[in-house]
């Protein structure tokens, strides 16, 4: 086997191991991507909840308002009954405000103790829920770590590659060099292994000339098919 072509193998195993290396690299930053999704649904899911307990306090701090300002306006009715000069028929109206505000109120306070009743149940679904975030966060994060340190181990190792792939590209003959390039940029494999008198790469058979020029290491041969750099093992 011819040395460059010995190099060139070597130069497509370090291209192949890169290009693994690569995709490792993808697939770990998708995985990092999709926890911080989670993360950030989980966080959504428990301030949902904190605005719907904000909402619940809210309306319930204004059904007190509204039972307070009835309880003032029977008071005051009450007071004009009491004290005023008033005609048959004004007495009779106030009496009848003072029946059905009476009524408003004790439906309001019934719907005031249910959603107390509410507030509570939403209170302690809350502190559940804090607690699982903080408790599955923490989790996530510690994947979160080791991803990162995953795709630290996985950067370096592609570095010190693309190295070692820079030296042993500066050793082979450029004209060389450039027709692997080329290959690489359509394939992975921009050399094949001449197996049963056929190209490796694309299945096809190879003229009985081909196979003898490349079995007597007579320069770089290539298949007449896809182009390939063939070898023989």
């Amino acid at each position: 086997m011819l040395a460059e072509i010995k190099q060139l193998l070597e130069l497509q195993r370090i291209d192949d191991e890169i290009a693994d290396l690569g995709a490792h690299l993808a697939s770990l930053t998708a995985q990092r991507a999709r926890l911080e999704e989670r993360i950030d649904a989980e966080r959504a899911s428990v301030e949902s909840l904190q605005g719907r307990l904000a909402g619940l306090e809210r309306e319930s701090r204004l059904k007190n308002l509204e039972v307070d300002e009835l309880d003032e306006s029977i008071r005051e009715y009450q007071h004009r009954l009491d004290k005023g000069i008033i005609s048959f028929k004004e007495m009779e109206d106030l009496r009848a405000k003072i029946e059905s505000e009476r009524v408003r109120i004790s439906r309001m306070e019934d719907e005031a103790l249910e959603l107390m009743d509410l507030i509570e149940r939403t209170r302690e679904e809350l502190v559940e829920a804090e607690r699982a975030l903080e408790e599955r966060e923490a989790q996530l994060r510690a994947e979160i770590e080791r991803i990162a340190s995953g795709l630290e181990e996985t950067d370096g190792k592609i570095a010190g590659l693309k190295a070692e792939r820079e030296r042993l590209a500066g050793g082979i003959t450029p004209y060389i060099l450039s027709q692997y390039e080329t290959l690489h940029k359509k394939y992975r494999d921009p050399l094949a292994a001449i197996v049963q008198g056929t190209c490796s790469g694309c299945k096809l058979r190879l003229s009985g000339n081909t196979i003898e020029r490349a079995k007597g290491g007579m320069g770089v041969v290539q298949c007449e098919h896809c182009s390939r750099i063939l070898y023989v093992d």
